[in-house]
């Protein structure tokens, strides 16, 4: 009975649909942000803690509304998280290094393994892999020049795979924000998400 062994199996149109999802699974969307979006992540940006009825009432939309729309802000990535900004100079982490480290290896998995242990570090506050001379870029906080030396020396210097690295110490903060600025008079923008 060979038509029964082919009203079983899969058809190609249907394996042909199976990795048209996996492909589109993998692929960044698209999202457009309309005005009423771009006010809300604005809003956020400079108090999570505002009440829905008060980012409602200034983005002139109803709260649940407005409460449906930073949900699927949520869900498409755009909103990554909620978190309370601490001073760390307040906390006596008088210090701010930025590295600049050459890797001896750069093989893939060297560079996943430094990644890794620098996601690992608490001094290490930002890891970037960047272009130029340089592979590595990394924003770190620490007490004091003490506290540095033996970072360096734990961390850098111990790792085996760091040809080379540059210090820089910045001497005054002109500028620190973590806010993405929106345009709330453009009609749409479309940002690529992950999700």
């Amino acid at each position: 009975m060979p038509w029964v062994w082919v009203a079983n199996c899969r058809t190609p149109f249907y394996f042909l649909t199976v990795f048209a999802r996996i492909i589109s699974n993998l692929m960044p969307k698209i999202h457009t942000l309309d005005k009423v979006d771009r006010k809300l992540l604005n809003l956020l940006q400079k108090d999570n803690q505002t009440p829905t009825r008060v980012l409602a009432a200034k983005a002139h939309i109803s709260q649940p509304t407005c409460l449906r729309r930073i949900r699927e802000l949520r869900a498409a990535g755009i909103v990554i998280g909620d978190v309370a900004l601490v001073d760390p100079f307040a906390l006596g982490y008088g210090m701010l290094a930025f590295l600049e480290v050459s890797l001896t290896n750069q093989s893939d998995a060297h560079m996943q393994e430094f990644e890794a242990r620098m996601s690992k570090e608490a001094e290490v506050m930002q890891c970037y892999f960047v272009s130029g001379d340089y592979d590595y870029f990394l924003v770190v906080h620490i007490i004091d020049m003490d506290a540095y030396y033996q970072f360096v020396r734990r961390v850098i210097s111990g790792s085996g795979n760091v040809r080379h690295f540059q210090s820089r110490f910045p001497m005054k903060r002109a500028k620190f924000s973590t806010r993405v600025v929106f345009d709330e008079k453009a009609a749409a923008v479309e940002v690529r998400t992950g999700k």
